[in-house]
């Protein structure tokens, strides 16, 4: 009898153990075809996505305007026309500046050509490296190449008007519906409490993120324009533009944004100029938007390092240049849904970069290390 029981409870733990297996590998087949789905339709979902940021960015001008007696129209109206700004300033750079490139690289040619002729015999004489690959190294650095980058730029800029219609109507759209988000939030509250809570914290953490990285983007910006200006590098407001979009992208971004710069400083003033652009992006922008801007976003988002970095791999596969720039608020997003809105999920926080209680416990041990080390003494 003992034998027949044992049996059956180890059967019972069996088709327990494989039960839950099955439930895993039917998560896991869901989440993968969620991604999929997400990746197909990755025009949609990130104008989507950036304009339920920006809505949520601007929120509390609203809340103030209320405060303060403006109707709600008005104020409704005020933070549509506030993100409208925005977005209306930094399509109109992009505008300026593909243009200002289109007509700035044709001045170049000599240098370019010179530079291919300079880069040939170091490749073969210095480095011993035979004519064939040397051709196709040389051969990649062409203006025609250049201007059709340049072009295709133009064009994108050009090409985006129905892109920014469908994300201004959605930012109409969704500042309008905000007026119910406290009343709907409260209603849900009362019978899914953790995942008001999450998303709440979703909204605070990713408003926390865009005005950091809008600091410190304007920062590395204004620093990097008055070097590239005192330097006489062309088109420094480009330059310092695409530094302050690219201090969106965690980590990357800087590099990014020091390519085209330094081979502009390198065209115009040769190789002291190179060298001067290249050692300040080095110190100061590294500084700055590799080391500071991290520990400032990771600790304000209570995402780790090695998360936000690979978030941005992950999300600019998914969902290209937007999902680059939107991979912080994405897994913060990703974060609310599949951890913070089940606390069942709360012993995985600790891992993705919620450290309070490590933090507390490592300075009790240091405390008594010490304490121990003064006794001993």
């Amino acid at each position: 009898m003992s034998t027949t029981g044992g049996t059956a409870a180890s059967g019972t733990e069996s088709s327990g153990n494989g039960s839950s297996g099955t439930k895993v590998l039917i998560s896991l087949a869901a989440a993968v075809i969620v991604l999929w789905g997400l990746g197909r339709i990755s025009s949609i979902v990130g104008p989507v996505f950036l304009a339920l940021i920006l809505t949520i960015c601007v929120y509390p001008l609203k809340q103030r305007l209320m405060a303060r007696g403006v109707p709600p129209v008005l104020a409704t109206i005020s933070t549509i026309l506030a993100v409208y700004a925005m977005i209306g300033a930094l399509v109109a750079s992009l505008w300026v500046s593909a243009v200002q490139l289109t007509k700035l690289l044709p001045q170049f040619a000599p240098q370019i050509a010179e530079l291919r002729d300079d880069l040939r015999v170091f490749l073969h004489d210095s480095l011993g490296i035979g004519d064939d690959q040397v051709r196709a190294i040389v051969n990649s650095i062409d203006l025609r190449v250049l201007l059709d980058t340049a072009y295709n730029l133009l064009g994108s800029a050009m090409n985006m008007g129905s892109a920014t219609v469908f994300l201004l109507l959605l930012i109409m759209f969704m500042s309008i519906d905000a007026t119910y988000f406290p009343t709907i939030l409260a209603v849900v509250k009362e019978k899914r409490a953790p995942v008001v809570e999450a998303l709440s914290n979703f909204a605070k953490l990713s408003r926390s993120f865009m005005i950091m990285t809008t600091i410190f983007g304007a920062i590395v910006a204004a620093l990097n324009l008055a070097l590239l200006l005192i330097l006489g590098v062309p088109g420094a407001g480009l330059w310092a533009l695409l530094a302050f979009v690219c201090g969106f992208i965690p980590f990357i971004g800087f590099w990014i944004s020091l390519v085209p710069a330094a081979i502009m400083a390198l065209l115009a003033g040769g190789l002291p100029t190179f060298i001067g652009v290249v050692a300040f992006y080095g110190v100061i922008n590294s500084l700055i938007q590799s080391i500071i801007q991290p520990k400032f976003v990771s600790g304000s988002v209570n995402l780790n390092m090695t998360l936000t970095f690979l978030s941005v791999i992950f999300w600019s596969a998914l969902l290209g240049p937007l999902g680059a720039l939107m991979a912080v608020p994405l897994s913060l997003l990703a974060r609310a849904i599949l951890v913070d809105s089940h606390p069942e999920s709360a012993w995985l926080k600790p891992f993705i970069g919620d450290v309070s209680e490590s933090k507390a416990m490592l300075v009790a041990q240091r405390a008594e290390a010490k304490a121990a080390k003064g006794a001993k003494a």
